[in-house]
């Protein structure tokens, strides 16, 4: 995680006014005026997708560890609330836990963390870096022994362990951040594959070693973000490696924005999420002109609007909290529409920042147990979706900000999810919501109907601890025929959900 976003933002600010580029220091620059336009969206519940992709079920536990007392009640309430994970990331460097000049390692110190959330997924993603290796400019191969033993213990130790990531951030650690401290860069972008090659020979290693049935895959580099002069150098490395044995299982970089080749500028994706649409259609064009396969899956491991401690209110209960909610689901709704990407929440709770958190962690009284923040639920409401994605067209996107809705079903209903993304802005929206083609099972009886809501004033903790859990501000029984409407007003960065499901099940 990017911890020093803002040194090259104007002299003299102060840490606590420290931001990113693009956002404000103050409510001061929010627009204030009151619009309320109109907007439709038109579900086709006949015009099937696909499955759904649960960007729910990919997350990130902060190695902080901001909690430990409630870590395991945290995990048990997670999977109690359908918030169980298809993946988990964690991660560590290699240096605090292992030592290459003795070849050993020791695990004690993750044990319990690393035992509980194995608890809450069904397969760990661990980033490992050698990081006084690649500071001290030693040859990538003195990492190989100690990532063979390192990798080896973890997966004995924990079985969950499936997919090494190699390095974390290595453009900005090795190389960004030693600009901004007026150091010469320990890596340039074509350095980076050649510490990616012990990790790919190490998990060769591990799978024959072990003899997995599910052999452990591996890829990287975990970059800040898609920078095409960074990624191209390493697939550059990658595609002239001769070595018949390499491996590149999914690519991986980070998604809160992209910093200029020379670390001085950095433009973030949270005023525009639909810049983010068109990543995989660039990263394949990057594949085949490298005549590599573009079916390569593309692991966003860290992804957010409030890269390290920025903001755009200095006091985020006022309105960031409900716009890192809106964001991310901005954020991954383009993401989850491109070929196999899988965006990663982070995170559940974090050690400093409390925009970030999924469980409120940051009060006076301190970290609260089993209390979701409004980020929180607008993931419990994604875990509410169905199965089958079907087509939702909205009229009121534009540059990424405006009404969004996924829509979807299966045996127990449909569900739709409807949020209005405005960042700083103030626009309201009317919005109809048309739903066409409803199955045969819901004309045929009485519909369970059922509203919940996020805003400023509901499901959100900092402005009513009382509200704090996801609500259902509407439930009835009704009948539906084919094709029908529905109204919503959509506040700035409100979300909605809406699930119509059958009395029993629809195939009975």
């Amino acid at each position: 995680m990017i911890v020093v976003f803002c040194l090259f933002l104007q002299s003299g600010q102060t840490g606590a006014q420290k931001v990113e580029p693009g956002s404000s220091l103050s409510a001061q620059i929010v627009e204030l005026t009151a619009d309320i336009q109109k907007a439709h969206v038109t579900v086709d519940l006949g015009e099937e997708q696909g499955p759904l992709l649960r960007t729910e079920q990919f997350n990130t536990w902060d190695n902080g560890d901001p909690a430990p007392d409630l870590r395991a009640d945290d995990v048990d309430f997670l999977n109690e609330i359908g918030l169980s994970s298809t993946m988990v990331r964690v991660g560590f460097s290699l240096d605090t836990l292992c030592s290459v000049e003795t070849l050993s390692c020791d695990f004690q110190s993750i044990e319990a963390w690393l035992d509980d959330i194995s608890r809450t997924t069904e397969a760990l993603v661990v980033h490992l870096t050698p990081k006084a290796i690649i500071h001290e400019r030693k040859p990538a191969s003195d990492a190989l022994p100690v990532l063979k033993l390192a990798i080896t213990e973890l997966k004995k130790r924990f079985p969950k362990v499936v997919y090494i990531e190699a390095t974390n951030e290595p453009d900005w650690e090795y190389h960004g951040s030693q600009i901004y401290r007026r150091k010469s860069p320990v890596l340039e972008p074509a350095d980076v594959y050649s510490y990616y090659v012990p990790f790919y020979q190490a998990v060769a290693f591990v799978n024959e070693e072990l003899g997995l049935t599910r052999p452990i895959q591996v890829g990287g580099p975990a970059l800040t973000g898609m920078n095409e002069t960074w990624l191209t150098a390493f697939l550059d490395g990658y595609t002239a490696d001769s070595n018949p044995a390499k491996r590149l299982d999914f690519i991986s970089y980070h998604g809160y924005g992209q910093f200029s080749d020379s670390f001085k500028e950095y433009t973030p994706n949270k005023p525009d999420p639909s810049v983010l649409s068109s990543q995989r259609e660039t990263l394949n064009q990057w594949l085949s002109e490298r005549s590599l396969p573009e079916d390569i899956p593309v692991f966003v491991t860290e992804t957010g609007i409030y890269p390290g401690p920025s903001y755009d209110e200095p006091d985020p209960s006022k309105n960031d909290y409900l716009r890192q909610a809106a964001g991310m689901a901005s954020q991954h709704y383009w993401w989850a529409q491109q070929a196999a990407m899988y965006p990663f929440n982070w995170v559940v709770r974090h050690e400093t920042q409390g925009r970030k958190d999924q469980l409120i962690t940051h009060t006076a009284e301190g970290p609260l147990r089993r209390t979701l923040s409004p980020y929180g639920n607008m993931l419990l409401m994604q875990s509410k979706m169905k199965t089958t994605k079907v087509k939702a067209v909205s009229d009121s996107l534009k540059d990424g900000r405006g009404i969004y809705g996924i829509a979807s079903k299966d045996n127990t209903g449909i569900a739709v999810m409807l949020w209005n993304y405005q960042h700083v802005k103030q626009v309201e929206f009317d919005t109809q919501l048309k739903l066409l083609n409803m199955p045969q099972g819901l004309q045929q009886g009485k519909v369970r109907k059922r509203i919940y809501r996020i805003d400023a004033e509901t499901s959100n903790y900092w402005a009513n601890p009382a509200m704090a859990d996801l609500t259902m501000v509407a439930e009835s029984e009704e009948r539906f025929d084919a094709n029908f409407d529905l109204s919503f007003m959509l506040s700035p960065n409100s979300l909605y959900l809406l699930l119509l499901e059958p009395l029993q099940s629809l195939d009975e």
